[in-house]
């Protein structure tokens, strides 16, 4: 038998960002913290919804309340506080009003930006194009190699295919929303690629 590798690659353009935005609130009681921040999430909310851009979709995607512990030494078990935070998730189609919709949020009083992910919807069939490609290529390999060696290439004895996606990140890291600008909100291209390996079985003449 032989086997051989066949690559394929493309660049496609985004066509929805996912746009993830913090709250955090600090209270003296659970109680209080919770109640400010639902009050500050229904306001950010309402602002993204209200935005004259092409509707968001948008969702809680965490909720947390946290004891705030005193720093002083030998008073590190004592709770000071609480800190109360959620994340909203948003999803944009009109990629140019990103940077509008950061604003507002931020306006209206989120004060982090987590992250803004681009990606594309109809990846599968792009994919199904590369996976096509890289088998040909390495279906024309195995019958070069095969000639070569004096033996006629029959069927495919094994075939495994791996897909990779990379898609421009702002990074994973915690963001104050101030950091953004509408230069570090440009999506970029996102690439596709797809790795075949094939194994032939390999015929005498």
């Amino acid at each position: 038998s032989i086997q051989v590798y066949g690559q394929a690659s493309m660049y496609v353009e985004p066509d929805v960002a996912n746009l993830l935005i913090g709250i955090e609130i600090q209270a003296d009681s659970a109680a209080k913290a919770q109640e400010q921040l639902r009050y500050q999430a229904s306001v950010v909310f309402d602002a993204i919804s209200q935005a004259s851009i092409q509707q968001p979709k948008m969702k809680t995607s965490s909720y947390r309340i946290s004891p705030l512990y005193s720093n002083e030494k030998g008073k590190e078990h004592i709770i000071e506080g609480y800190k109360a935070e959620t994340s909203i998730a948003v999803e944009i189609s009109d990629l140019s009003s990103v940077a509008i919709i950061i604003d507002k949020a931020i306006e209206a009083g989120a004060n982090i930006v987590r992250s803004v992910y681009y990606d594309r919807r109809d990846l599968e069939a792009f994919k199904a194009q590369l996976i096509k490609s890289a088998c040909i290529e390495a279906s024309s390999k195995a019958e070069i190699a095969a000639s070569a060696l004096g033996f006629k290439l029959g069927a495919p004895i094994r075939v495994s295919v791996q897909d990779r996606f990379s898609a421009p990140d702002t990074g994973n890291m915690i963001m104050k929303a101030s950091a953004f600008g509408s230069e570090s909100l440009r999506p970029g291209e996102l690439e596709i690629s797809v790795t075949v390996s094939a194994e032939f079985e390999l015929m005498s003449d």
